[in-house]
């Protein structure tokens, strides 16, 4: 005979978001399904994840202060801890069948908010373990999940593109590489924004189509947000088939939201159509042309390949050092007439003394531990600001999804409308992986040589400004 707590979410009273002055509350309700009365503390914790599945490792431990990064990093996992209360929750005489009521506020001290999942679409765990060695019958019922979601349509379809970004990288998959994710989520965006937007011609509003050509007979009376989930998911579906579930699943979320009727069902036909019409304008567009071989230059100042014990271990997946998607720089851009506009200027000279101040800096500030020639010169702020915008490990949204992130809590605090959503995110995506095209092109235009070589072989660049460290 023996008690049984089995943890189950309540009612979100504030949503949480990732931004520590907008805090959140929720119910977690904790019922003895024993036969026998618990008595005692409980250890309560909290995580954030982005998926249905638990993964205990943490995602936002910072390391050491200087930043170091090994096979224990505590970054690798896709779900964040979001503190623990530990023996300080009682219970006490809960009788089999009682439930007691806890409710977790952020406000406090308690717990935080999470930091790294989609605002949109995600998933709080609870995780209740008696404390003190009490003894619970069955400890696999002690985790609940609760799926938050905030936001129009268009936000919460956002979220769903970026957890599939996360998805392939989770495990030892090697994930979508930035530009890739970049291009995905302009194609998801560019489709919903001109689905909307068709509607909003309709009716005498709107702006330029992106792209579809939209009747207006087709538009009129349509619904927005049924339009707006067609063409999400029929742009998901196909650029990450094997996340259809997920996505039907959603789908189907998404459209009980939405009254049957006439207007959904041409919102659900226009939404189709609109995604269809992007997908057909992408299809040929180099994308599957960016990769192959490279070889590198054998100049002074050309990039080199570095060696795989150089390599710096911030991702679950094995280490590719090969250098990714040489030929990107030629893909189709989705606004831009030419790649070649926006190209910059070449690096400095190597005996410039622009070419030496931006080594010793780099030395200086980036160094991963201090040597006999390079003393760290950066502060924990520094470390922790580099941190943050490092989101480039393979399981997670990589850096454009990042700034979607940030666009969802200002849309949300702003409390934008849907059809304004559509067109942010649409220009912030076609910006991103036009700005991905564009800067592929550089890189492999100048070949320039990364600063871990430059700084290895400082000694022999002719610059007296630099000091190499091996």
């Amino acid at each position: 005979m023996a008690s049984d707590l089995v943890v189950q979410f309540g009612n979100i009273l504030e949503q949480p978001t990732i931004f520590p002055e907008e805090k959140g509350k929720v119910n977690v309700t904790v019922t003895n399904r024993g036969d026998t009365a618990f008595n005692g503390p409980v250890d309560l914790k909290l995580y954030g994840s982005t998926d249905n599945q638990l993964d205990r490792n943490n995602l936002n431990t910072l390391g050491s202060p200087t930043g170091e990064r090994g096979a224990n990093d505590p970054l690798r996992g896709t779900d964040e801890l979001l503190n623990t209360r530990q023996n300080n929750i009682s219970i006490n005489n809960l009788a089999p069948g009682q439930s007691q009521t806890i409710t977790v506020d952020f406000a406090g001290a308690d717990f935080r908010t999470p930091s790294v999942v989609s605002p949109g679409a995600y998933y709080l765990f609870a995780e209740a373990q008696p404390g003190n060695n009490i003894t619970d019958s069955n400890r696999s019922n002690n985790t609940s999940s609760q799926l938050v979601t905030q936001g129009d349509v268009v936000i919460q379809w956002n979220s769903i593109l970026l957890n599939a970004i996360q998805a392939t990288g989770k495990g030892d998959a090697k994930g979508t590489a930035p530009p890739i994710a970049a291009r995905n989520q302009a194609i998801v965006h560019a489709a919903i924004y001109d689905a909307v937007n068709a509607i909003d011609r309709a009716s005498g509003g709107g702006h330029n189509p992106y792209l579809a050509n939209i009747s207006a007979s087709e538009a009129a009376g349509a619904s927005k947000e049924a339009a707006a989930v067609e063409a999400a998911y029929r742009t998901l579906s196909e650029l990450f088939p094997g996340q259809k579930a997920e996505f039907d699943t959603q789908r189907t979320r998404s459209l009980a939201g939405i009254p049957d009727g006439e207007a959904k069902t041409k919102g659900l036909s226009l939404g189709q159509n609109v995604a269809n019409q992007i997908i057909n304008q992408r299809r040929n567009d180099g994308t599957d042309r960016a990769g192959g071989g490279y070889t590198p230059g054998t100049d002074p100042g050309d990039f080199q390949i570095i060696p795989a014990e150089l390599q710096p271990e911030t991702r679950p997946a094995p280490n590719d050092n090969n250098p990714a998607l040489p030929r990107w720089g030629l893909v189709t851009p989705f606004a831009i007439r030419s790649v070649a506009d926006f190209r910059p200027e070449g690096p400095p000279e190597f005996s410039s003394p622009l070419y030496g101040r931006d080594i010793e800096r780099v030395r200086q500030l980036g160094a991963k531990q201090d040597t006999d020639v390079t003393k760290i010169t950066r502060n924990a702020d520094q470390t922790e600001i580099a941190q943050f915008w490092a989101y480039d490990r393979d399981d997670t949204f990589r850096p454009p999804g990042q700034l979607n992130e940030v666009a969802q809590e200002i849309s949300l605090a702003r409390n934008t409308s849907l059809s304004d959503n559509a067109r942010l995110f649409a220009l912030l995506n076609i910006a991103e992986a036009d700005a991905g095209i564009v800067a592929w092109d550089t890189k492999y235009t100048y070949e320039q040589l990364r600063p871990i070589t430059a700084i290895r072989n400082a000694d022999n660049d002719n610059n007296p400004q630099t000091k190499g460290d091996p």
